[in-house]
């Protein structure tokens, strides 16, 4: 079988060299190598905010708000402003709209809006307080995601993405406004709605998701307001009975004549997630005015605001509820062996919710007011109210409450060319979370290389932290655990190499993990008290020869217990397209790209507490060595992108069709995707 798939492989690629050789041949189409127009090249990014290794670096990490629009995020506990770049670039828009895309390689349950995991360990974030959101953290904005606005010109975008006929459909609808008035003041509004209904049964999601911001800046004041309503609802199937019904269905007796007529383990069962999040930032500058020449040409002394420290205060604010509920409770009395932990013999109906509001107030010395201020150096002090709710077997919930007081600093250098640097501390010292440590940094450095510019940066951190309230306690139909975990400890190093001259980027990490707590075969967490070493290198490199481009993601990893932390040993991302432009002004990309990682046993779903658990070694099964191919032509017109996708085309030709991404949850079959952006820019 593998044979054959080497083979069919090869095919492939000999049948698309066949295929973009005539453009080389023919001189009279000419070849755009910057299919952005200039205007756009001031606003534009050639991905989403993700982690360093998809972004190309900015020039400066410090925010330009002198541009016609200027972009940036901010950290969530200080408020610092860090130039971002908007996701309105061509190259792999089709591709950000798939889950497949939306990290270096992901793991779900095979529809767009359901939970997702990184197979790259270090791409993986910690447990947050509410975990059963961890798995929606690809489509959750948070104001240290989301990008801030300061617009001179009228902005508004709008993307809309979709697939498949009326009962399968699949959209997305995503919407930005932005509006200054005057120079200081910013309001905008942002929606995302999904709706997936999926291709198999019971397997829909729906998400709807508000964003309401705005950004003050003067020359005293700086202010941040970020406030987010979201639902999210998710259908839950528990993944197909039969693995044949997808890789031999000629072998079944009564084989499905469609996706839709595929058993699964559960129907009408749905999860829920809704809150909000309140947030808001403010810094009182203190400095001075010093005159300065203008930029003008008549060279007029001016005065300019000279910010020398800064007071800060945040406002944290986040509620979040959980229900999992069933309108066929004996499926899934079933599917989870009659348990009734709550010996309450109701429908199933959980539920759990949550509050947390954090306080902070910090000051900080400002960078650069004078020649010997190379740095920014901040102190603060952080106080976190928490409340928990979990059910009992009367009719009121119980209520837990927590409080936990950080003291912190950091000292960053975020302008300059040859070294910039980045380091935070954090550490409890009252309440849950006393003896809590958090010490995380980067250190970047710039050396000539080939006539060029590479980049050389160290990152490591140090965390010991208390396990969340979750981890410890819960209480459902289903599951219930009351838990007394030790402290997690995790070691990071790492580095990383980038060479734009050759578009290259290489990085190496080792992490080192103690008293790591993982969601074993029957769902429940458990520690293991011993170290595990997970031992990763990268390497991003893209090719170019006159139209043809060939861009590569690749990630290798080991773990020292993989009976603990499954990980493929391989991972890939290739795009292989040509660009050209027709009667210059359409950019064309048309090519073919594929998601692939190695054989493993990965972790499985577990749909009544939204975590990734390990498999039951009964019934466990291996996932990848299959690749997730794809057509597409990807297109540039002006203001506007739209695209063609021709996804999971690799069915049609490799047998059998094991393009599971989860252990029994398969991909969509063979689809036509299309999608449109339109950025109004004026």
């Amino acid at each position: 079988m593998k044979n054959t798939k080497s083979i069919t492989y090869k095919l492939l690629c000999l049948s698309f060299l066949f295929l973009v050789f005539p453009v080389f041949a023919n001189d009279s189409i000419k070849i755009n190598t910057d299919s952005i127009s200039l205007k756009e090249s001031l606003i534009v990014n050639d991905s989403i905010p993700t982690p360093s290794y998809f972004q190309l670096e900015a020039p400066e990490l410090a925010v330009d708000t002198t541009l016609k629009i200027s972009y940036w995020n901010i950290t969530e506990r200080t408020g610092e402003m860090i130039a971002a770049r908007p996701d309105t670039f061509l190259t792999d828009y089709f591709n950000r709209t798939n889950v497949e895309g939306f990290g270096r390689s992901e793991a779900y349950p095979g529809n767009l809006g359901l939970a997702t995991e990184s197979r790259i360990f270090s791409d993986r974030k910690d447990r947050s307080l509410f975990l059963f959101k961890d798995a929606f953290y690809r489509y959750e904005k948070t104001p240290g995601n989301f990008n801030f606005i300061n617009t001179k010109i009228p902005h508004s975008t709008i993307s809309y993405q979709r697939a498949g006929s009326r009962s399968v459909m699949e959209e997305r609808l995503q919407a930005l406004v932005a509006v200054n008035f005057g120079r200081k003041l910013n309001v905008g509004a942002a929606v995302d709605y999904l709706y997936a209904r999926g291709y198999y049964e019971s397997q829909a999601s729906k998400h709807l998701e508000w964003i309401l911001f705005g950004n003050y800046l003067s020359d005293r004041h700086r202010l941040h307001v970020f406030i987010n309503p979201m639902d999210y609802t998710m259908a839950e199937n528990g993944g197909i009975v039969d693995l044949l019904t997808i890789t031999h269905p000629d072998q079944l007796e009564n084989s499905p004549q469609s996706s839709l007529d595929i058993e699964t383990n559960l129907r009408n069962t749905w999860n829920n997630l809704k809150g909000t999040r309140y947030f808001l930032n403010y810094h009182y500058n203190l400095g001075f005015e010093r005159n300065t020449k203008s930029t003008t040409d008549e060279g007029d002394t001016i005065k300019q605001f000279i910010p020398v420290s800064s007071i800060i205060y945040t406002l944290d604010y986040e509620n979040r509820k959980k229900n999992f509920y069933t309108k066929d409770s004996t499926l899934v009395d079933k599917y989870y062996d009659n348990r009734d932990y709550l010996k309450t013999g109701r429908a199933v109906n959980d539920s759990t919710s949550y509050w947390s509001l954090r306080n902070t107030v910090g000051l900080s010395l400002r960078e650069g007011f004078s020649e010997w201020a190379k740095f920014d150096l901040t102190a603060f002090i952080t106080q976190d109210f928490r409340s928990f709710t979990l059910m009992d077997t009367t009719r009121f919930n119980q209520r837990t409450n927590q409080s936990s007081t950080y003291i912190g600093g950091e000292l960053a250098k975020r302008k300059g060319r040859i070294l910039r640097y980045n380091a935070q501390a954090s550490f409890g010292v009252l309440g849950y979370n006393l003896a809590d440590m958090d010490i995380s940094g980067t250190i970047e450095t710039r050396i000539p290389v080939w006539g060029d510019t590479a980049s050389i940066k160290g990152k490591g951190s140090i965390k010991n932290t208390a396990p969340t309230f979750y981890e410890n306690n819960y209480r459902s139909k289903y599951f219930l655990w009351e838990n007394d975990f030790s402290k997690i400890k995790k070691v990071y190093i790492g580095g990383e190499i980038n060479i734009p001259h050759t578009n290259t980027t290489f990085g190496v990490g080792a992490e080192n993990v103690t008293n790591y707590i993982y969601f074993d075969y029957n769902g429940f967490p458990k520690q293991y008290a011993g170290n595990i070493q997970i031992v990763s290198a990268y390497l991003n490199q893209n090719f170019q020869f006159k139209a043809l481009h060939w861009d590569n993601k690749l990630v290798y990893q080991t773990s020292r217990r993989q009976d603990i932390i499954p990980l493929p040993d391989f991972t890939a991302y290739s795009s292989l397209y040509i660009e050209f432009k027709i009667a210059k002004v359409l950019t064309v990309q048309m090519g073919t790209n594929a998601h692939y990682w190695t054989e493993y046993f990965s972790p499985t779903y577990e749909p009544a507490t939204q975590q990734f658990k390990l498999q039951d070694s009964s019934r466990a099964v291996k996932t990848g060595n299959y690749p997730i191919i794809n057509g597409f032509l990807n297109c540039h017109l002006k203001q506007t992108r739209f695209f063609v996708e021709y996804y999971n085309a690799g069915a049609m030709f490799i047998a059998p069709p094991e393009y599971f991404s989860l252990p029994y949850y398969p991909v969509n079959p063979t689809i036509i995707k299309l999608g449109l952006a339109v950025d109004f820019i004026n």
